[in-house]
């Protein structure tokens, strides 16, 4: 019977030790996970911003490509007729 009166003490001494530390020690992990968590997402919106900052550059640099690509053409268009009016053909 002693045996099994320590073994039961055991377990219940184990048991609240089990429950202390696990009290103690929670918050800090959950707040270590936030912290982690917080880290991360802020890592993640730089980087987004940084993603959307240089699309917003390409996509500036193409249109304004495109339009200058435009006005060539235009330009070159509106010359090739006045020759074509001034050569009567």
């Amino acid at each position: 019977m002693k045996k099994v009166g320590s073994f039961f003490w055991g377990v219940v001494l184990g048991t609240m030790a089990g429950l202390i530390a696990g009290i103690i020690l929670y918050p800090k992990k959950e707040e270590k996970i936030k912290n982690i968590l917080e880290k991360k997402t802020e890592e993640l919106r730089n980087n987004l911003q940084e993603i959307s900052k240089k699309i917003v550059k390409k996509v500036h640099k193409i249109k304004s490509d495109f339009e200058n690509k435009w006005k060539k053409n235009k330009v070159e268009k509106i010359d090739k007729d006045k020759v074509e009016d001034e050569l009567g053909t």
